[in-house]
């Protein structure tokens, strides 16, 4: 039986009494963080308690002042209880805390905006991510389609649009670890679907101990011990975020009742929206259940109004699964406009910073899952009223999702992280220049540990160099189901052209070069068996060998003994071997946690 009882929050049904009472009675918890967990409505609002000395509830301002109050009493009352070794039934319990409340409220009911300690003032900070939206899909970086992103358009009209941003993997998991890290892959320990490593700094966390409320909706990640999230939306029951990930109305609703919480608590923010759209299945297409397709979008689009990426032939059923990514895309950006107008409602536009990306490329061959430009290429779009420049667009620098950490610390005027693999890039908010942005790093690692198919990539704005050690010629690149490939693989049976493209999106070389000026979309590897590089070309590709080399060792990339002897194929394939074996052993070694967490990565 859960315990019903009444909270700041409304009546809410808690967790079992004697889960409940382990987490709040700090005497009857071990010596570290404590968490009640209040499901309200649809949202699950964790209430994280921090140790102050001698075990008590340290004081803290993200707390109602009634509901501190309560926890501190709580926690009086309970040593007195078991210094006189009294045993209570539960109706007690109950009836004592609900006394507790009334009499907290009481005497809080005229200081509801009281802080036990004042934050500085600093800018809020709002980070929408989409889900597998390639970067030049939104209408203010080329657009896909005509009409396609309204709400974004109109954000990048009144901020910076960065033409060279990028992430630094392209699955969703590790992406958004490196973003709230600003470590890489191999450094934050989610390299697939994984768990950051115990002890790691996160965004969230450093935020909330300085005095941010930190709130996420959207797609997960979970690890609240290491996040520490004031504020989370999950679904009741199953936790299937599907069921509400793709429904801008669920967004609207939460960020309308965290600004508000912000404001009410007198709060900067911290708040991280991670849409469900673009990701298969797509809009008005193959979404069929309904927890897929609970809204849909404001406008749906049809094959004739696509524009093809150029890594794309064009093909019927090419155009059929590109309009309806179009449809979900629309979507996504009907979530963006119903957060940003909630954002305005609540009078916060002014100071808050807002940062849009995508977590990667498009759910289509040669994007997602690899290391080519198109895999880790992001529309990143910041708009910071008073700071940036109205419609102002950077071409000359690259930034990455690992330097997102340290430049909103930097931004707020906090401490950047003890460590980081990344580098502030808030000059170029401020209109400035800044050295050494010419190239970033892209990784891929696995997904669940086993299908391990380990890639590295340096790309220039000029050039691409990536290196395949997983490739022997016949083990195969099996992430091509989708209906654009099949319509590929079909095609190829009578195109000499397209049987070449589909086998080597299948089979690959150890290693590819791409002059993006000719060929901006990665189609003509240079480092084929029939192509030869010009005298040029070749010099570019060994200054492109070096920088990767001098980085992986930099980060203690694991695969740098495999790169030093990308020549012999029996070192490559140990390499592999080894690192399927290590990453298998690691996700299995997580499933006791996810049983812990009812949570699968």
């Amino acid at each position: 039986m859960g315990a019903m009882a009444s909270t700041p929050f409304g009546n809410a049904t808690e967790l079992p009494l004697n889960l409940w009472l382990s987490k709040i009675f700090p005497n009857f918890a071990c010596n570290c963080l404590c968490r009640s967990a209040l499901i309200h409505e649809k949202h699950v609002l964790f209430l994280s308690a921090r140790r102050g000395k001698h075990g008590c509830p340290a004081s803290d301002h993200r707390y109602p002042p009634a509901a501190f109050l309560l926890r501190r009493l709580i926690y009086e009352v309970s040593i007195e209880i078991e210094k006189e070794g009294i045993t209570m039934r539960t109706t007690s319990i109950l009836s004592l805390i609900t006394c507790l409340w009334t009499v907290c409220s009481a005497l809080t009911c005229n200081h509801l905006n009281a802080q036990q300690v004042a934050p500085a003032p600093r800018p809020n900070v709002l980070l929408i991510v989409a889900d597998d939206m390639n970067w030049d899909t939104p209408g203010c970086f080329g657009g896909t389609a005509n009409d396609l992103t309204p709400n974004i358009d109109q954000l990048a009209s009144d901020g910076m649009r960065f033409w060279h941003a990028y992430v630094n993997i392209s699955i969703c998991t590790p992406s958004r670890s490196v973003m709230l890290t600003g470590l890489y892959s191999q450094n934050n320990g989610a390299e697939g679907f994984q768990r950051i490593r115990p002890g790691t700094p996160t965004l969230p966390a450093i935020l909330n101990e300085a005095g941010y409320l930190c709130g996420t909706i959207g797609k997960p990640l979970r690890q609240q011990e290491l996040f520490r999230w004031s504020v989370t939306y999950r679904w009741q029951g199953t936790g299937d975020e599907d069921r509400w990930g793709r429904d801008p109305a669920v967004y609207r609703q939460f960020a309308k009742n965290f600004f508000e919480m912000a404001k009410t608590s007198k709060q900067p923010f911290f708040l991280m929206a991670n849409s469900h759209d673009p990701h298969r299945p797509f809009g008005g297409g193959q979404a069929t259940r309904l927890h897929d397709e609970r809204a849909k979008a404001s406008r749906t689009f049809g094959a004739e109004e696509v524009r093809l990426p150029g890594f794309l032939p064009d093909l019927p059923a090419i155009r059929k699964e590109l309009a309806e990514y179009c449809t979900s895309v629309r979507r996504l950006d009907d979530m963006v406009g119903s957060v940003l107008d909630e954002l305005a409602a609540a009078q916060l536009v002014e100071n808050t910073i807002v940062i849009f990306l995508a977590d990667h490329g498009m759910p289509f061959p040669a994007a997602k899952f690899n290391c080519y430009v198109d895999s880790v290429r992001s529309p990143m779009i910041v708009r910071w009223p008073g700071i940036i420049e109205k419609g102002s667009i950077d071409r000359a620098h690259m930034v990455s999702a690992v330097d997102l950490q340290p430049t909103i610390l930097e931004a707020v005027e906090l401490p950047s992280a003890q460590t980081s693999d990344g580098r502030s890039f808030l000059p170029l908010l401020r209109g400035e220049s800044q050295s050494n942005r010419d190239c970033v790093f892209a990784q891929f690692y696995h997904i669940h540990g086993s299908d391990a198919l380990p890639m590295r990539s340096v790309l220039t704005k000029q050039s691409a160099y990536v290196f395949n050690p997983w490739t022997n010629g016949e083990r195969r690149f099996k992430r091509l189901n989708e209906a654009t490939f099949q319509a590929m693989q079909q095609a190829a049976k009578t195109d000499a052209a397209m049987a070449a493209r589909v086998r080597h999106l299948v089979f690959r070389t150890v290693e590819e070069f791409f002059d993006l000026r000719t060929d901006p979309s990665c189609l003509v590897n240079l480092l084929g068996s029939d192509k030869t590089p010009t005298v040029a070309q070749k010099k570019e590709i060994e200054d492109l060998r070096a920088k990767l080399r001098t980085w992986m060792v930099q980060v203690k990339d694991p695969a740098i003994d495999a790169f030093d002897n990308r020549n012999q194929s029996d070192a490559l394939e140990r390499f592999v071997q080894a690192y399927r074996t290590r990453a298998a052993k690691e996700v299995e070694a997580l499933k006791p946690y996810e049983k812990r967490k009812g949570y699968r990565f």
